[in-house]
Order: structure tokens, then C-alpha cells, then sequence
């Protein structure tokens, strides 16, 4: 018996890591201009001084934006106030207190033997201030990404939610979608890639694209292996969709998929095309 999936509405949009690398190169740009300014210290003071700014803000900020996601979105404004107010206090305090220990360890005499030392009242009132803003800043942010994702879906009619397979004795050959009040399947056979991020995938066919929240992996195991192949680790291939591929340098492929676009696999993902197609 082949298996199904019935699939619903979902806002959350996938994350991408380029950006997350972006915005800590941003903020961590802007630490260094402030650091250098305000205490005019060496090179290398600075930019620890930097990092240890940035990483509570990256860390916590993902962390803030996955709550975000799961619990806030949609919300009544009551409840929605009340979980930023909670999420954003956790993430001040969280990211005070992490800033605390990076700078105890640069500052320290070794990995294990250093001081923690809070800041001044003035001092952790302003950084408390900052961390909040920052926060504000992150959920305006993931709210306007929500909103672009659910207005993308909006149009095409492609935001879905994938419940996870159940087990049964066959590989997946087709699941539903709900766009609107109808409810239709889409074939497997006519996904021609599927992209992955985090907890979500994007999944290709000829008619279009939708967000499905799905894992490469889950889709891994339940597609038929003899018609795809992981190419790599963000990049599932339909096999049958593959238009030609041509060597890319160090034992990898540039595949062009019937819809035009170009996926690079890995070298493993190069060894299984190259095994079952060329």
C-alpha cells in the first residue's frame, strides 16, 4: 500500500542561514565601530570584545525566533503581548547573563579558572535596555517574515503543513494539500527537487512551489530511493526530473533540473547520481 499525507495551513517560513550569517556579521560590524569609538582599544581587544556582543545576540535570537514561531504567531493580541513581554525578558537576561561569561573568559586567566563580574547598576540597566531593543527589533523582524511567507502562500496557494508520515508498508507516492477550503493531492512523481531549512522543506513541481513542514530527512525516508537521491545535505533531486549534469570541480555535479534551475550536489551526492543515472 502506498502512503499518504495530509497536509495544513502554516505561517512559519523556513530560516535561512545565509541571512542569520549576515546579520551577525552586521551586528557584530556595529559592535566593533562602538567598541573602537567609545574605548579606542587595541585591534584585538575590540574584536573580542565584539564577539563576545555578538554571539549572546545570534544565539538568543534564534532561540527568541523559533518561540516566536511556534507559540506566538497568530495569537490574540493579549496573549501575544504577554509572550513577547515573557520571551523578551528571558532573552535580555539571557543574553546579559551569557555576555557575562564571555567576557569573564576573555578576561580570565584560563579556560576554567575566571571571574564573572555583573556590570554597574547604570551599566546593566543600559545593556538590559539594549537587549530588550534588540528584541524588538528580532520579533518585528520574524513577524514581517511570517507575514511575507503567508502572503506568498496567500497568492499561489502553497503555505502547507506536512504532517509527519506514519509508518506502512510503501514508499510515499503522493500527499494533500489544503488551499483554501479544497483540499488537493500532488504526485510525488512530479516534485522535481525539494530544498531544505531547519524544520521545513520547498518543495518544486512543475505547477509551482510550496513550503511544506516536512525535514529532508523525513522525506529521505520516505520517498522511493531508485527515483531520489539526497545531493546534498540541503537538496533532494527527482532523478527522472534531472535534465543533464556536467562536472563541477572536485568530484561534484552541477544538475540541471527540468525547471531550469542548477543544484550542486556534494561529492556524495555526486557518487549517487553518478551510480544509478550516468
Amino acid at each position: 500500500m502506498n502512503r499518504e499525507t495530509v497536509v495544513r495551513a502554516e505561517p512559519a517560513p523556513p530560516l535561512s542561514w545565509r541571512r542569520v550569517a549576515t546579520g551577525a556579521a552586521v551586528v557584530f560590524g556595529a559592535y566593533a565601530l562602538v567598541l573602537t569609538a567609545a574605548r579606542g582599544e587595541g585591534v584585538a581587544a575590540t574584536l573580542l570584545g565584539a564577539a563576545a556582543n555578538t554571539v549572546p545576540v545570534v544565539l538568543m535570537g534564534l532561540v527568541a525566533r523559533r518561540l516566536i514561531l511556534r507559540f506566538l504567531i497568530g495569537r490574540r493580541t493579549a496573549l501575544l503581548a504577554a509572550g513577547h513581554l515573557a520571551v523578551g525578558l528571558g532573552f535580555a537576561l539571557a543574553a546579559y547573563w551569557m555576555l557575562l561569561v564571555l567576557l569573564g573568559l576573555i578576561h580570565g586567566v584560563s579556560a576554567t579558572e575566571f571571574d564573572v563580574r555583573p556590570f554597574d547598576h547604570r551599566a546593566m540597566a543600559w545593556q538590559t535596555l539594549q537587549n530588550l531593543t534588540t528584541y524588538g527589533v528580532i520579533a518585528a523582524l520574524v513577524h514581517l517574515e511570517a507575514a511575507r511567507a503567508a502572503l506568498t502562500a496567500a497568492a499561489v496557494g502553497t503555505t502547507e503543513e506536512v504532517a509527519k508520515p506514519v509508518a506502512s508498508g510503501g514508499d510515499l507516492s503522493r500527499y494533500f494539500i489544503r488551499s483554501g477550503e479544497d483540499i488537493r493531492p500532488i504526485e510525488v512523481a512530479a516534485i522535481i527537487s525539494i530544498a531544505g531549512a531547519d524544520d521545513y522543506a520547498e518543495v518544486k513541481t512543475a505547477a509551482g512551489r510550496h513550503l511544506v513542514r516536512m525535514t529532508l530527512t523525513e522525506f529521505e525516508a520516505a520517498l522511493d530511493p531508485d527515483r531520489f537521491a539526497r545531493v546534498h545535505r540541503s537538496h533532494i533531486v527527482n532523478l527522472d526530473r534531472i535534465a543533464r549534469a556536467e562536472p563541477a570541480g572536485n568530484g561534484r555535479l552541477l544538475l540541471h533540473m527540468e525547471d531550469g534551475e542548477r543544484i550542486q550536489t556534494s561529492r556524495a551526492g555526486s557518487q549517487r547520481v553518478r551510480a544509478r543515472v550516468l
